[in-house]
């Protein structure tokens, strides 16, 4: 029988570690769950906060900007993103396992180009972007001015009719080499029997990878986009670096109407009830995330 000392050298060994997740995590949680239900801004002490109730999460409910935040988080920076990373994953990553590289020993050299963006940090990425995309000055611009294609410069990250193609070009490019990466991994785990198989029985490439390759990637694409959902939707870098929700409030997304919300209209309780709304809506993507992976281990068992 174990002596209570020993019986109690879990408890002290994890005490650390709680503690920490306590600080960090758990109070500042809970401070922002109350923060919801209060009036304060960043120029008052703590003790200053006025209770209001549902008040903060009646205005952003009823604001028309939060409506169309929500909309552009929901549509453009996430659904849009997801899409087309997810598309060109899957075409980047049969690509690199091509035999074709392979055969002219390419493939190492291809995989590297691709991990090159998610090596660049994304405010240099964003800054580079600028530069490119810079209406005056921009490489683009003037390849495209160059070339007869435009009469003059376009501003992409000022006018409506392009802003969000644009962001939506910057996330691409520095998010995509994570989806390749897995979907790759995901490629190199199917068996090669499973091809041989569906070779015998007369199937072409295009029946090898609708019968053979999407349904042993389903779970694994399954998993791919409800991770870049969550990494996306609470994205507030790509946005606020570019465009700062401009031109206007056009691309105001629901991270940068909570920075804008909390530190530019100076309502600290406005920006933490959207917060405390995100992320109800990311919690609901958690769940079903982790109730993809339990059932593809409990599979795997």
């Amino acid at each position: 029988m174990a002596s209570p000392r020993i019986g109690q050298r879990p408890y002290a060994l994890t005490t650390p570690a709680l503690i920490v997740i306590a600080v960090l995590f758990l109070v500042p949680s809970v401070y922002n769950v109350v923060l919801a239900f209060q009036k304060l801004t960043p120029y008052e002490p703590v003790g200053d906060a006025v209770w209001v109730g549902l008040k903060n999460f009646a205005s952003i409910f009823t604001d028309p900007e939060i409506g169309s935040a929500a909309f552009n988080t929901a549509f453009w920076l996430t659904a849009v993103t997801v899409a087309i990373r997810l598309g060109l994953g899957l075409g980047l990553a049969l690509l690199l396992q091509s035999p074709v590289l392979q055969r002219w020993r390419l493939r190492g050299v291809a995989r590297t180009l691709v991990l090159v963006p998610w090596m660049v940090p994304p405010v240099v990425a964003v800054a580079c972007w600028k530069w490119i995309f810079d209406a005056d000055t921009g490489v683009l611009n003037q390849f495209l001015v160059d070339t007869g294609l435009l009469s003059e410069g376009v501003p992409f990250l000022a006018q409506t009719s392009t802003v969000w193609w644009s962001v939506i070009t910057i996330i691409v490019w520095r998010e995509l080499p994570f989806v390749v990466v897995v979907l790759m991994a995901g490629l190199q785990s199917i068996p090669k029997e499973q091809y041989e198989a569906a070779a015998m029985d007369s199937a072409g490439r295009w029946q090898s990878f609708v019968h053979v390759t999407l349904p042993n990637l389903r779970p694994v694409i399954i998993v791919v986009v409800l991770m870049t959902v969550i990494q996306t939707f609470n994205n507030f870098v790509y946005v606020w670096l570019s465009t700062g929700g401009g031109p206007g409030t056009y691309t105001q997304v629901l991270a940068t109407q909570l920075y804008s919300a909390a530190f530019v209209a100076n309502s600290l309780g406005e920006g933490a009830a959207i917060g405390i709304v995100m992320t109800a809506l990311m919690a609901v993507f958690a769940l079903v995330y982790l109730r993809v992976t339990n059932e593809r281990e409990g599979g795997r068992a």
